[in-house]
């Protein structure tokens, strides 16, 4: 327990702890010829989300389900903890209480560190192949640790550029021409093709969303940038000493430099406006994000939905002109079954219904998170054209999990400060982006 304590206080960094009725499990309305399983949600019951896992909730306890060993009806119930922040307090407070409902909810990056800190426990023994194998391979990739399975989620978030594909006609640009998860554009593509739209007087600019969700903002935004030039964050040993600072890791990196130079004219190929939809009102013409923005052109701007696409992330490309692999960033929420679970195989079973496919659906439909079951996105209709195939085929092909880490909150910290370092000191005359980043190292192994 003891290595549990400590390592829940350096996940989570809470700096509080107060004690909660030790649940272990939850035996409120159990019986004996009744199991309840206990779910933690990140959510209140109000939002949207929330209101989801409710539905999915009322759903399961309708449709008949028996604990794993056939003995008893099977039920869940939800306890919302209405944020991230105090799901994290309640969990390591339970902890030092006693114990832990059945499922917590949990955020991708963090699964690894839930996992070491036996916050998690392995769920591969529950969760047949055919089942794996029906999520996209991001969820499975993300939700192992040391080959075992820890958590599912019915929901991700890949990352692609956005353009105008209308101004890019313009400037010379074909259909044929635009990025592909086989054939996709590097930045040394995007910056040539934001030259010729300046040059000819149009909206060139690119709006990189440097301020989202914070340090973690960007390391879902740009861990494609050391992962394109064949570099990595750290070893199997957890350390980002040559490997965050390689030479391949670095050479991606470099690669945002050039969009933070400032040209003759004094104009930048940033755009820092305050406008969220700049890209639909054609004040930029790119736009690094997540799947958020495609429902909501959809809605607010349906007369642009005909005039953009979707790439995949800018890839590496070397001197030469090699290009990297095509890499998109994900991960979202998921769920993962507790050790202080009293049934494990039922809490199993629990998790599989609220991960799958009627659950990636449900919440697709009303918060826009991608699906990740693999068959609503090779069957459902709008998932075989336009802008929501564009992603899904991105999410299918080149979505890569953030670095899997037990100290990943600080090595997202820093990597988001690396980022900052270029956009605040690129092109200042001790200006040195190796050993900024040799320092950060540092701090991330310490």
């Amino acid at each position: 327990m003891k290595k549990v304590f400590l390592s829940v206080l350096s996940i989570l960094g809470v700096a509080s702890c107060f004690a909660l009725t030790s649940c272990g499990g939850g035996d409120e309305g159990e019986s004996a010829n009744q199991k309840v399983i206990k779910i933690w949600a990140h959510k209140s019951e109000a939002e949207a989300e929330g209101m989801v896992y409710a539905a999915i909730a009322d759903s399961f306890n309708d449709a008949g389900f028996k604990t794993a060993d056939g003995t008893k009806d099977l039920k869940v119930k939800i306890e919302y903890k209405n944020s991230s922040d105090t799901l994290a307090t309640a969990i390591q407070a339970e902890i030092l209480a006693g114990g832990l409902p059945d499922i917590v909810a949990v955020d991708a990056p963090n699964i690894s560190a839930y996992a070491d800190a036996e916050i998690l426990t392995d769920i591969s023994p529950y969760i047949s192949e055919e089942t794996k194998n029906s999520y996209v391979n991001s969820v499975i990739e993300q939700g192992t640790y040391k080959g075992g399975l820890y958590a599912l989620s019915a929901m991700d978030a890949p990352t692609g550029m956005y353009y105008n594909k209308d101004l890019l006609k313009q400037v010379g640009y074909e259909e044929s021409d635009f990025g592909t998860p086989t054939n996709p554009w590097s930045f040394k593509d995007t910056m040539e093709a934001m030259k010729k739209l300046k040059d000819a007087s149009l909206p060139y600019q690119i709006k990189l969303n440097l301020g989202f969700g914070g340090d973690e903002g960007v390391m879902y935004l740009y861990s494609s940038l050391v992962y394109s030039a064949g570099g990595t964050f750290a070893g199997a040993n957890g350390k980002a000493d040559g490997y965050l600072n390689s030479e391949e890791s670095i050479a991606g990196i470099k690669q945002l430099e050039p969009f933070f130079s400032v040209e003759e004219d004094g104009k930048s190929w940033i755009y820092n406006g305050s406008n969220t939809d700049a890209l639909a009102t054609k004040e930029c013409a790119f736009e690094i994000y997540g799947p958020w923005n495609i429902a909501s052109f959809a809605k607010n701007y349906s007369e642009f939905v005909q005039e953009y696409g979707i790439m995949p992330m800018p890839v590496y490309e070397s001197e030469s002109g090699v290009k990297g692999k095509a890499v998109a960033g994900c991960g979202s929420w998921g769920f993962g079954v507790t050790p202080y679970s009293k049934d494990i195989a039922s809490a199993a079973t629990v998790l599989q219904y609220f991960t799958g496919e009627e659950a990636t659906k449900l919440l697709y439909q009303s918060i826009g998170t991608f699906p990740t079951n693999k068959n609503v996105l090779a069957t459902s209709e709008e998932f075989q054209t336009g802008q929501l195939k564009e992603m899904a085929d991105i999410l299918n092909t080149c979505a890569t999990p953030r670095p899997q880490l037990v100290n990943y909150p600080i090595l997202s910290s820093n990597y988001s400060s690396i980022i900052e370092y270029i956009e605040t000191a690129y092109g200042e005359e001790n200006y040195n982006l190796k050993s900024y980043v040799d320092k950060a190292v540092q701090q991330i192994d310490r």
